[in-house]
């Protein structure tokens, strides 16, 4: 079960990963952009195919996607056991 503070820390990551990540696919359009229109200086890297860049940008994502999804299904599920404790008479109630 989780608890609204438990709930809070969940959302606020989950917003921060959100954010993050669209920034990163942000970076890597504009670079790719950058790239194609020759405005790129001496010193920058090769470029690699696009496909291949989109995939090292995407994949992450995705992945992070699926730890969020499932970090919040486990921290929702009800309690997988619950145990009932019954009451038994004492031994000086007995008698």
């Amino acid at each position: 079960m989780l608890t609204p503070f438990g709930t809070a820390v969940l959302s606020v990551a989950s917003a921060a990963v959100v954010v993050a990540q669209v920034m990163i696919l942000r970076s890597t359009r504009r670079a790719m952009r950058m790239r194609a229109s020759g405005e790129t200086g001496e010193g920058t890297p090769r470029a690699s195919s696009p496909t291949l860049e989109w995939a090292f940008a995407i994949a992450p994502a995705i992945a992070l996607a699926f730890l969020l999804f499932f970090t919040w299904r486990a921290a929702t599920q009800p309690p997988v056991m619950q145990v009932e404790f019954v009451d038994l008479p004492t031994a000086g109630a007995a008698r």
